[in-house]
């Protein structure tokens, strides 16, 4: 194989964090879309999870957790800033946030936003439960622009817990768009939020794309 491909599906936070880092990372890969009720028989031959994102390298390595493809192309570009300008106690608060993202905020989002497929009487709960956490990386927004810093959530800089956060936020937002957009405790977050999707490569990463099969032309993604 001459090229990357990566497996992904538009909406999946985790696939969008993948697609971010490929893209600002300058790494080129061939995007194959697809259809979670019908994975192609591709992905399910070199992924025992079978979920989106997976890449598999020009170098035939299967890399199948969208956070280790983000480790991968800012390695792959010498961005190693992102990780927190070789500073460990930088590095350990970058991958401390993005561990409770995905696993706890991850948690309580999923049973807020899709209430229905969990216990709907308990949807007040984890949106609360996922609210704290919002305002605690608030806090930290708040503080640096008091200090008339950059909104980035470690230092100031803008690091991989950045970019692997926002996506997640993007999915709280869509929950409720109409209460977050008017919630100031979280004002901070909110333009935080807003430099992604203001930022002139989210339509580029948030494009609609066909659903990948055999007969269609590669599409390759980053050019």
């Amino acid at each position: 194989m001459k090229h990357n491909i990566l497996y992904s599906f538009r909406r999946c936070p985790f696939a969008i964090r993948a697609r971010w880092a490929l893209l600002n990372t300058n790494q080129i890969v061939e995007l194959r879309e697809v259809e979670l009720k019908n994975k192609p028989i591709e992905l399910i031959q070199i992924s025992k999870k079978a979920t989106v994102p997976v890449l598999k390298t020009s170098l035939n390595k299967v890399i199948d957790e969208s956070l280790d493809i983000m480790i991968w192309s800012i390695r792959k570009s010498n961005m190693h800033e992102l990780f927190g300008d070789n500073n460990s106690e930088k590095s350990k608060e970058i991958f401390s946030l993005i561990d409770t993202n995905d696993k706890v905020f991850k948690f309580h989002l999923d049973r807020f936003k899709y209430a229905s497929r969990f216990n709907f009487e308990e949807s007040e709960t984890h949106r609360s439960a996922a609210m704290k956490i919002l305002l605690s990386l608030n806090s930290r927004l708040k503080e640096f622009s008091n200090k008339g810093k950059p909104l980035f959530l470690v230092d100031a800089k803008e690091s991989l817990a950045d970019w692997a956060i926002w996506p997640f936020i993007r999915q709280f937002r869509i929950a409720d768009i109409k209460e977050f957009d008017q919630n100031n405790e979280i004002k901070y977050l909110r333009s935080w939020l807003n430099y992604f999707f203001s930022h002139e490569k989210y339509p580029i990463v948030m494009k609609k794309n066909e659903t990948w099969s055999k007969q269609n032309e590669p599409l390759f993604f980053g050019q």
